[in-house]
């Protein structure tokens, strides 16, 4: 156990506390992602780190983006060659993210960098049924736009359509009928 103590500490010393943050998963950058501070961000970039760093959830920092709704941030980790496509411990994309929480301008923002559209997280749901659960309109809308595929299902067997019925979304289920 002592051995251990010393280790640690010896690592303490060496990395500092925003190394020793990075090996726990808990860097600042998450902090900075969520608070809309590009600033850590593109100095974090600058130092040559690692632009697709997970958390401690194994969730990555362009999705806790995505997920806070900090578009510069979005912006900043794809123009420093984020992967888009990258997920969580569930599935869940920084599209699935953005479009669960309604930041419609990130969702295209996203989808014009080359995010696929259709991936689906382990219960088999993509952007476009998240989004229709949880009632976000305008990023259904920008789905829509971009050909989101309103027959895929969820591993119930339940559409974007279903979803939106279930949780009586009135104006996403007219949308989502005029495509099928």
């Amino acid at each position: 156990m002592r051995r251990l103590a010393a280790i640690m500490t010896a690592f303490f010393l060496m990395a500092g506390p925003a190394g020793a943050l990075a090996l726990f998963g808990e860097h600042e950058v998450f902090d900075a992602a969520l608070k809309n501070n590009p600033e850590v961000i593109e100095q974090y970039l600058l130092k040559g780190e690692n632009v697709n760093i997970r958390d401690s959830s194994k969730v990555p920092l362009i999705s806790r983006a995505a997920e806070a709704g900090s578009s510069g941030i979005v912006d900043i980790l794809i123009k420093n060659g984020a992967s888009l496509n990258l997920s969580d411990k569930l599935g869940n994309t920084a599209l699935i993210q953005a479009a669960v929480q309604g930041h419609s301008d990130i969702v295209e923002t996203l989808i014009k960098a080359g995010a696929k559209i259709n991936i689906e997280n382990k219960q088999g749901e993509t952007a476009l049924i998240r989004a229709a659960q949880s009632g976000q309109v305008d990023s259904v809308k920008i789905l829509l736009q971009h050909e989101a595929d309103t027959g895929l299902t969820d591993f119930t067997g339940r559409t974007a359509l279903d979803h939106a019925r279930e949780s009586r979304q009135r104006e996403i289920i007219k949308l989502l009928e005029a495509y099928r």
